[in-house]
């Protein structure tokens, strides 16, 4: 392989640090995940079970079932605001109320979802998270010994999850044409970032 068209492939690799996490709760609970550092999509594995024919023949996998993850887990930095960390502990206030009575699914449940950007900041993968709601809200630590950046984690559960592929097969000319909108569209997205910053 040409070593410079190796090079050039890399520029449009996917980095795991471009990514874009929208959350969506319950009575208007929004966040753009602005502080969000890291965060994993779901996964699914294909359960299988051999079955051997006798003699010395290999055994040949059956699919028996599908194991869906149901939870992620987010990592945001606390600003002095302590904003997102507020948020989701008002999202779990709606999973029960005063008396401590557990509140219906749909009162509390909402979605998340997560984009991998490209290099122009256009998603190419996205993944959403349906029915989901904040499980877990993690503590705060502290330590004199670590002026670092504060940060807390935030457990997802959820029912089920979808994709959706920026750059889907649809042949030679979808493809060329997918090409073609993602220039105009970056073009365009830098266009007005120049105006509104700069």
């Amino acid at each position: 392989m040409n070593i410079n068209r190796f090079l050039n492939h890399m520029d449009s690799m996917g980095r795991k640090d471009r990514f874009n996490i929208e959350i969506r709760g319950p009575q208007n609970i929004r966040s753009r995940g602005l502080r969000c550092t890291a965060v994993t999509t779901p996964g699914k594995t294909i359960l299988t079970t051999g079955k051997n024919y006798g003699g010395a023949t290999p055994e040949r996998p059956y699919v028996t079932g599908v194991e869906y993850e149901n939870k992620i887990t987010a990592t945001f930095m606390l600003d002095t605001t302590f904003e997102d960390k507020q948020l989701f502990e008002l999202w779990q206030g709606y999973m029960y109320d005063e008396a401590y009575n557990l509140q219906y699914p749909d009162k509390y449940h909402g979605s998340v979802k997560i984009d991998q950007l490209g290099v122009d900041n256009i998603p190419l993968y996205s993944v959403e998270l349906h029915e989901a709601f904040p499980s877990m809200v993690s503590g705060v630590g502290f330590s004199a010994s670590e002026p670092a950046v504060q940060t807390f984690d935030v457990e997802f559960s959820f029912r089920t999850w979808s994709s959706s592929f920026e750059n889907s097969p649809s042949g030679l000319l979808g493809g060329l044409f997918n090409k073609k909108m993602r220039k105009i569209r970056s073009r365009l997205d830098k266009k007005v970032n120049d105006k509104l910053f700069g």
